[in-house]
């Protein structure tokens, strides 16, 4: 089945989290009210991302024009701040669904932090991919990989280096467009995440040589 890359609109927001939620550890065993909270406050932040203008995406279609996979990226600069997105208030900054385990999800976004720091203090303009998400019906097809093409090569394009937090189910694909890992974050529910980074091809000369991609592998 042929599949083709193209930019995604805000329209596509639901479209996104729906893909998203089902990489959620409790995914499984929600409810479906349960999963609709967590789909609409994924959609929110989204909808936030491409109001602010920060954040790039991707999607893959199937023939007949439905999404089967997202990506999301951003560039930060060494202060950690996005750069290049217009700054207003969050509209639903302050919520987030009961059915998550705040304190876990607090932790998954401040404990890589004082690492990534650490790593990345030398480095500037960085490529953060934000999420990957394949629809599970159409994984192992190459879809990832088109998508992670496209976020290298703009990378590259641009003599930047890039990083990820990844899933265990994730490391492969990573890996195999070079990240290595630098970390590693323990979740709550026992999955290991790994923060992975990369150097641009065309990162200057004066940076490690032997550091290409690279991720910090985190578990909570």
């Amino acid at each position: 089945m042929p599949f083709t890359v193209s930019k995604v609109q805000v329209s596509d927001a639901e479209s996104i989290a729906r893909h998203v939620h089902t990489m959620f550890p409790q995914a499984a065993t929600m409810t479906e009210a349960q999963k609709n909270e967590v789909i609409a406050w994924y959609s929110d932040m989204q909808r936030d991302a491409f109001e602010e203008g920060s954040e790039s995406f991707l999607k893959v279609s199937s023939a007949d024009g439905s999404p089967v996979g997202f990506c999301g990226w951003t560039v930060i600069g060494q202060k950690g701040e996005a750069i290049g997105g217009a700054k207003h208030e969050r509209r639903k900054a302050t919520w987030m669904p009961e059915t998550l385990d705040q304190d876990s999800w607090i932790k998954l976004s401040h404990a890589p932090r004082a690492e990534r720091n650490r790593v990345l203090k030398d480095f500037d303009d960085i490529t953060r991919l934000t999420f990957m998400a394949v629809s599970p019906e159409h994984q192992r097809q190459g879809i990832g990989s088109m998508m992670m093409q496209r976020v290298c090569e703009e990378t590259d394009r641009h003599g930047r280096c890039a990083y990820v937090l990844a899933a265990p189910e994730g490391v492969r694909l990573y890996t195999k467009f070079g990240f290595e890992t630098i970390g590693c974050v323990e979740t709550a529910q026992g999955t290991d995440y790994e923060w992975q980074l990369f150097k641009s091809w065309s990162e200057p000369a004066a940076l490690d040589p032997g550091i290409y991609r690279f991720f910090f592998d985190s578990s909570i």
